[in-house]
């Protein structure tokens, strides 16, 4: 059925191998949007396992249109597909739904799906983070003034007590018994500790995997090597296409040429990600061709821009942002996205932004947590609550106010009906106005 170019599917079992030609249908219909229901009839009622293989190419066209899925169990799809679901209803869960990650914003199964296929897709999905950035050196040998450091420990300096090696390594010891996956030095700078290599070598030694953050004026062919093998996703700021900007920015000399020099000696050595991220001031906007023919000449990886912390852009120059990143995606075969969080509705045609926008999914505590030097555990690097103990960080992330903010409790009121919730959240930092 088609209607005001969208297109509606409902999938049967006498209908699965329609799947296979949907995403060209669709696309030949010039449909901005395709949803795709499950049948209610228990005799046409499809299995999940059956599904997977046949939905996740249809993601591969949300270029051209809107991809939903509408009440698919989180725990039957790929992680790809998580910000594809839409909850309009809600059908039958298991008792072990409740240890589930995604139990209270979940639809569950359709109604009768047990009784006719049994609770084995039923496969909940861990309710741990991601990741945990362990901000472990407060210092920095760059002065920008866009730190979010400032907003946070830093807000009275960087003049802090650090965590000694021994209370380093206790810490990072309690982040892999709890079987979180990684571990992201940053800071600061974190190069600039006499230690940071004996605790990365530590990190992956205990099972981590290993990301490191760093402004890249420390690296060199000998530093390099010490993580060659072992820290597996770099990620340097590159804030401007020209030199002198970028040493007025950092107060750093010839901070341009040292960040270049390390990108080329991190894909040297064989590093597996390297990215570069860019905050989204009104300069880099403008001079967006020039800093793209800068950044995309580099052997990165990902290009990431950061919607500026406490800063406001105004509405053309992220539309304007957008447009670019979009066109320029079509070009190459990096990857170019925006990574933190920004309301999807702050532009005109929100599925733009859901294409180049990790949107609040890696923000605010939906994902990861960060230990900062004070001895604080917060749900990011801006948002200065502190939630529990660096050595006990499943404590820190089962907080009410964690479980709270990962179910949407505080999603505004305006943003529960959008279809874009999942992965916008509300566009992220609103969550600092809820007190503790």
């Amino acid at each position: 059925m088609f209607y005001d170019y969208s297109m509606r599917f409902e999938v049967k079992n006498t209908n699965l191998e329609s799947l296979n030609g949907l995403a060209e249908m669709a696309k030949n219909s010039q449909a901005k949007r395709l949803d795709i229901d499950l049948s209610e009839d228990i005799e046409e009622m499809p299995c999940f396992c059956e599904l997977n293989s046949l939905v996740l190419p249809l993601l591969d066209y949300e270029n051209e249109y809107e991809v939903w899925l509408h009440n698919f169990p989180y725990c039957t799809q790929a992680e790809a597909c998580y910000d594809h679901i839409i909850v309009d209803k809600f059908g039958e869960k298991d008792p072990s739904c409740q240890s589930c990650k995604f139990n209270k914003i979940c639809s569950g199964f359709p109604a009768g799906y047990f009784e006719k296929y049994g609770k084995n897709d039923v496969k909940p999905i861990i309710d741990k983070p991601v990741e945990v950035m362990f901000e472990i050196e407060p210092s920095c040998n760059f002065s920008c003034h866009f730190c979010f450091n400032k907003i946070s420990f830093a807000e009275h300096g960087r003049d802090l007590k650090k965590y000694s090696t021994a209370e380093a390594k206790n810490i990072i010891k309690k982040i892999a018994e709890a079987k979180i996956e990684i571990i992201r030095f940053t800071g600061g700078e974190p190069l600039l500790r006499n230690d940071i290599f004996e605790l990365i070598k530590f990190a992956y030694g205990s099972g981590l995997k290993v990301w490191l953050n760093t402004n890249g004026s420390l690296l060199n062919q000998v530093t390099v090597e010490k993580i060659k093998g072992i820290v597996e996703n770099v990620l340097l700021p590159i804030e401007s296409f020209d030199s002198g900007v970028e040493e007025k920015i950092t107060g750093f000399k010839n901070s341009l040429e040292k960040k270049i020099e390390a990108v080329n000696l991190l894909k040297q050595a064989g590093i597996k990600t390297v990215r570069v991220g860019t905050v989204a001031i009104s300069d880099n906007i403008k001079n967006f061709e020039k800093l793209s023919e800068l950044v995309l000449n580099l052997p990165i990886d990902e290009w990431e821009f950061y919607y500026p912390v406490g800063g406001i852009l105004e509405k053309e120059e992220l539309e304007s942002l957008v447009d670019q990143i979009l066109e320029k995606r079509k070009k190459t075969d990096k990857e170019i996205i925006i990574a933190n969080s920004i309301p999807f509705c702050e532009i005109a045609e929100p599925q733009k932004l859901n294409l180049i926008c990790r949107g609040a999914l890696f923000d605010d505590g939906h994902s990861r947590l960060v230990i900062d030097p004070r001895g604080f555990v917060k749900p990011h690097y801006f948002v200065n609550k502190n939630i529990g103990k660096p050595e006990d960080i499943m404590s820190a992330w089962n907080h009410e106010y964690m479980r709270a903010l990962r179910n949407l409790e505080f999603l505004p009121e305006k943003c529960r009906e959008c279809r874009f919730k999942f992965k916008c959240r509300g566009g992220g930092r609103e969550v600092d106005i809820f007190p503790l």
